[in-house]
């Protein structure tokens, strides 16, 4: 660890060497296990929270707005969580780490309380905390960068795997037949030539084998970006003939939407992002047209070509 001392006896740690980042990483890991649910059991946790009230089919059919309940409710309880987990990894830190302690017992001295009780009100002694924070923070600089790398990566992963779940519960409400990679595994999908950027099949995956044109195939991005060409590499790597494209990311263009049909890629998204464009732009739907219009003529095919395998 690379620790500096000015004139004046105060530290500051200016990096941490590797067994200190390895141990504060761990640290960080273990303590969000602690108190961050993963997006799976948050979202379990609202729709059982929800289902049982007399509007839940209603709620589920405007798919649009639902998503975005479930959204916002579980985000709420995430932030909730990640207050409490912010809390208790730095005060593991200063408990467990000698040098932040020691950064912080010379920034809060007895003169630092003095100065904060001759505050002659509440403005001034916020200001006067703020200062001694700031002092603080960036002399331990360097385990708030690991924390902050921490936390974004985490929401980043989060933000996909709570999509996915949402979705997931969604398909449950309606009751219909669905493989994904969370129920199969991803080798799974992997040995069918599928790979990664598959996230499900409808009816499922035995009917892929049988007849993969008839299909339904999900593919999910809650943002766009250049990342959608991935789903296009996937397309002409596994000869999927089409795929559903899901997404959040409200900044579409017809630009993309025109690369897209090239491609025979469809996007789902918000109906009132659906709604900004023509009629003419047929390969973008409404989540609500997937669950309520595509989905049930994708199954009906099956049911009416293999009634023993698909009951009603």
């Amino acid at each position: 660890m690379d620790i500096v001392t000015s004139h004046n006896g105060m530290r500051a740690i200016l990096e941490l060497d590797d067994d200190e980042i390895k141990w504060w990483r761990k640290k960080i890991g273990d303590v969000r296990g602690r108190y961050v649910l993963a997006p799976k059991d948050l979202i379990v946790n609202y729709i059982n929270s929800v289902k049982d009230d007399p509007d839940y089919t209603n709620r589920v059919n405007n798919a649009s707005d639902f998503i975005r309940e479930v959204r916002d409710k579980t985000w709420a309880t995430y932030i909730e969580s990640e207050l409490l987990f912010y809390k208790t990894v730095v005060r593991e830190l200063l408990e467990e780490r000698e040098h932040p302690h020691d950064v912080l017992s010379s920034v809060i001295t007895e003169e630092t309380i003095l100065d904060f009780n001759r505050s002659e009100n509440h403005a001034e002694l916020l200001l006067k905390i703020s200062d001694v924070f700031g002092n603080f923070a960036g002399r331990i600089f360097p385990y708030f960068f690991e924390l902050s790398k921490s936390v974004t990566n985490s929401r980043r992963s989060r933000a996909g795997k709570a999509f996915e779940q949402i979705i997931h519960s969604i398909m449950e409400a309606y009751r219909y037949p669905y493989d994904d990679q969370s129920r199969l595994g991803k080798r799974t999908f992997e040995q069918k030539g599928l790979g990664k950027m598959v996230d499900g099949i409808l009816p499922g995956m035995s009917a892929y084998d049988t007849n993969r044109s008839k299909c339904l195939v999900v593919t999910m991005k809650t943002t766009l970006r250049e990342r959608w060409q991935e789903v296009v590499e996937e397309l002409n790597r596994t000869n999927v003939p089409s795929i559903h494209l899901l997404t959040l990311d409200e900044g579409i263009n017809t630009n993309l939407l025109d690369l897209m049909r090239n491609h025979n890629i469809t996007l789902v998204t918000y109906k009132e992002t659906k709604e900004r464009f023509s009629a003419e732009y047929t390969n973008i739907i409404s989540f609500e047209t997937l669950f309520n219009t595509e989905i049930p003529h994708t199954i009906e095919w099956w049911r009416r070509t293999y009634p023993d395998d698909y009951p009603r």
